[in-house]
């Protein structure tokens, strides 16, 4: 029987030529980017020459890419990122009720801050 996977969000399996790219940074040159050290450099170049073709292939500036550690710290990052860069245009957010917890508590974050958040409920046909 063919395995079919539903859960490509939660996690996905690696292409090849991706693997083989990052197989020396788990086993080899698996330095703190952060660091002052030689392999902590090697790891920080790496890094950079990411940013730069991951850059290249979308189409922006490099200062525009940014790596995170899970999808909990991406939504995070844009959620609040999108919410301050227009907050010329208000402050008012709308979201649903079964967004995933990193969506929701970026949501209860704002409203500290000042925003209004609506979140709307759903039901088996739609957002109402």
């Amino acid at each position: 029987m063919e395995l079919i996977y539903f859960d490509h969000a939660a996690t996905t399996p690696v292409r090849e030529e991706v693997l083989k790219e990052m197989l020396p940074y788990f086993s080899i040159n698996y330095g703190n980017p952060s660091s002052i050290y030689s392999i902590g450099r090697r790891s920080k170049k790496a890094v950079d020459t990411a940013r730069e073709r991951v850059a290249r292939a979308i189409g922006c500036s490099e200062k525009e890419v940014y790596f995170t550690s899970c999808g909990s710290e991406s939504d995070n990052l844009a959620i609040k990122g999108v919410a301050k860069a227009n907050i010329n245009k208000g402050k008012h957010i709308i979201t649903s009720k079964i967004e995933h917890p990193a969506v929701l508590n970026t949501c209860k974050s704002l409203e500290k801050d000042g925003y209004e958040v609506t979140y709307l409920n759903v039901d088996e046909n739609r957002l109402c």
